[in-house]
């Protein structure tokens, strides 16, 4: 697939902790907006968690005063916390095949035309279809490189257009490069890396084992693939 406005359709946002990434989304959605998690429900919410306590014992340190875990704004039932979360649909995607699946047959819940053409709005509030840990759920698999993260974000880039939502990816934050011995979905980390500075090869790995030419071992930047579609937010 050909992007229609290289770099305008979608938006990568700079990593978040979990429970910072489900405050900014419904902060900043119209319905209807889907929310595709890169994960199992177990280790998402597991994650939450995690890191729901981590910011609050940083509000502690600041505050000299212990706060309770489920008192957390992002837990507290405001008129305007259950109108938000009312809105979105959230969706697991445990692996890349799951991944690829969904967004191949999405469509919104609360939507029944589909339509080309995304609508201006005068803020950054929209309908998106945002999708959580993408390039995190690519690796540790054959499909982590430019040709196989292509391919997702063809199938993600293509279903929001369809629907006239805004694409947006956003990934968890990360203290060191993750490996296979590293849980599916880390909250809090002390110093974050740039995900979209990663560096991946050009061909899946079960090509490049059969193409020894200089060619087929070179590296990219994450960033630079995921531009064709998405305008890049730096922290």
């Amino acid at each position: 697939m050909s992007p229609r406005h290289s770099g305008q359709c979608g938006l990568a946002l700079p990593p978040m902790a979990c429970h910072a990434s489900v405050d900014f989304l419904l902060q900043n959605h119209v319905a209807p907006t889907t929310i595709v998690i890169c994960s199992s429900r177990e280790a998402f919410l597991g994650a939450l968690q995690s890191s729901l306590q981590a910011d609050n014992l940083n509000q502690d340190t600041l505050d000299s005063a212990p706060t309770d875990a489920s008192l957390h704004p992002l837990l507290i039932p405001t008129i305007h916390q259950l109108a938000a979360s009312s809105t979105v649909d959230v969706a697991f995607a445990p692996s890349v095949p799951h991944l690829r699946a969904y967004l191949a047959c999405y469509a919104p819940a609360r939507v029944s035309t589909p339509t080309s053409t995304i609508v201006p709005r005068p803020d950054f509030q929209t309908s998106m279809l945002a999708i959580y840990g993408l390039l995190r759920v690519h690796r540790d698999t054959s499909e982590h490189s430019v040709q196989g993260l292509s391919r997702s974000l063809a199938v993600a880039a293509e279903a929001a257009n369809t629907w006239g939502m805004r694409l947006t990816l956003v990934e968890p934050l990360e203290d060191t490069q993750p490996s296979t011995a590293e849980p599916m979905m880390e909250s809090e980390t002390v110093s974050p890396l740039d995900p979209w500075s990663e560096q991946v090869p050009l061909l899946n790995s079960s090509l490049a084992s059969i193409n020894s030419s200089t060619w087929a071992r070179r590296t990219v930047d994450v960033g630079a693939v995921v531009a064709r579609w998405c305008s890049i937010a730096r922290p």
